[in-house]
């Protein structure tokens, strides 16, 4: 069904303007559509290649020391434009001097993902937490929204490839719904864990953990 249905899309839009049924005039709007219709299916084949390498052990993780309050800023950053768009307020509580060891990029991948699903499930002038705390010989990082929350039934299936939490959720035409799976497959080969809380009309709480480098309380 996800494939299917940007490439129906496409072909119709493209055999319209083939065969003159859309008028001159709406060529570009429509061809603007077949672009980002394209580059869904891009995106939804690239994480569907990442998927099944991470759940085959094919990505190897390099593992380094990092300050994960810092990797946390810098994801904010990246999604400033639609966090300003929204009028959205970002609350940060950090534990200081949290350096953990984990694989840099995959770390951010799943930042960049649970935020940026916070953002878009956050209604406008919405809050955003984002907290990190230590905890014996790990750091838990939560992000948090203000959004419309989940029911109990869907919270275990929200892990699963294309799983449709509910109807406000499955309007999102950008995302490719396998952004869970992935970070869920992340955390698990780093041997943390990742849960989620959440209440209706009040917000969702994503929680993961990571191991606290052996150096932080020398950093």
């Amino acid at each position: 069904h996800e494939l299917r249905t940007p490439m129906t899309s496409i072909k119709g839009f493209i055999e319209g303007i083939l065969d003159n049924v859309i008028p001159q005039e709406k060529h570009r709007e429509y061809l603007e559509i077949v672009r980002n219709e394209v580059a869904r299916l891009n995106r939804l084949v690239n994480n569907l290649l990442d998927l099944a390498k991470l759940e085959s052990g094919e990505i190897k993780l390099i593992y380094s020391n990092f300050n994960i309050n810092e990797l946390i800023r810098r994801c904010i950053i990246k999604l400033e434009n639609l966090i300003t768009e929204k009028g959205l307020e970002v609350m940060a509580d950090f534990d200081e001097d949290t350096l953990v060891s984990a694989d840099i990029d995959s770390i951010e991948r799943v930042l960049i993902n649970l935020i940026h699903n916070a953002v878009k499930f956050t209604p406008e002038g919405g809050i955003i937490g984002v907290n990190t705390e230590i905890r014996n010989d790990k750091v838990i990082v939560s992000v948090a929204d203000s959004g419309i929350g989940i029911e109990k039934e869907d919270l275990d299936r929200i892990w699963e490839r294309f799983y449709k939490v509910d109807k406000s959720r499955s309007l999102d035409t950008i995302g490719t719904g396998l952004g869970l799976s992935i970070v869920r497959n992340i955390i698990n080969e780093h041997g943390e864990e990742i849960w989620v809380e959440s209440e209706l009309g009040k917000g969702t709480t994503f929680h993961f953990t990571l191991k606290k480098a052996e150096n932080a309380s020398k950093s």
